[in-house]
């Protein structure tokens, strides 16, 4: 799918930089997740510290360079989740709470990151940053790659397979949007998403992944 909201430039040019830069953003996880785990260690619980507001923003930055005027950079307009038709499917918040939502995300994620599940994690940081959507554009290539480097760092190194979990949720848009919709209805009903379906959704995909790794026959 070609996206047609860029500052810089649309069209297949455009698509031509959005996957030259998804090839960038897979090699910047690689390299967090040797960074963190080198320089904080790992144990049976993955890496002892998690990701940052600052990598979110990289990963945004990453994706959206040469496409974007200000990438990296956290939205100063309100913006909307549209179907190709024109119809509004999420509003996110204003953009002066954007800030205010990151700061509670990234507290809960240092709190809870050293007993957290890596898929749980994983399926909550992917639905936290779509609903914020706290950049102009390229909000969902930020908070997969979020979602992916939070499940390599849980468990302890960067995963082997492909298709990657980054991969299968975009070839799998029907459900993705489904869990999505679950959890925002939820939010918006009781204050608390219900990420059951993204939970399953995030898991079976990286069951998927991780099935295409060749296994060494033992000795």
């Amino acid at each position: 799918m070609i996206d047609d909201n860029w500052d810089l430039i649309n069209g297949e040019a455009a698509h031509a930089i959005e996957v030259l830069n998804y090839s960038n953003q897979v090699n910047v996880i690689e390299a967090l997740v040797r960074l963190l785990t080198h320089n904080h260690g790992i144990d049976e619980k993955g890496c002892l510290v998690g990701p940052n507001v600052n990598v979110l923003r990289e990963f945004h930055r990453t994706a959206t360079l040469f496409l974007l005027h200000h990438p990296g950079e956290f939205r100063t307009d309100q913006v909307h989740v549209a179907t190709q038709d024109g119809r509004v499917v999420h509003m996110p918040p204003s953009h002066d709470e954007v800030a205010t939502h990151m700061t509670r995300f990234f507290q809960l994620i240092e709190a809870q990151w050293r007993e957290a599940d890596a898929v749980n994690i994983g399926a909550y940081a992917l639905w936290v940053v779509n609903w914020v959507h706290p950049f102009k554009n390229g909000n969902g290539r930020s908070a997969r790659a979020f979602c992916y480097a939070c499940i390599c760092l849980k468990i302890g190194f960067f995963l082997p397979g492909s298709p990657t979990v980054i991969d299968l949720i975009m070839q799998n848009r029907d459900e993705y949007q489904s869990a999505l919709k679950v959890a925002d209805e939820a939010y918006a009903a009781t204050g608390e998403p219900e990420l059951g379906p993204m939970i399953a959704f995030v898991g079976g995909l990286l069951v998927q992944q991780l099935s295409t790794v060749p296994v060494t026959p033992s000795e």
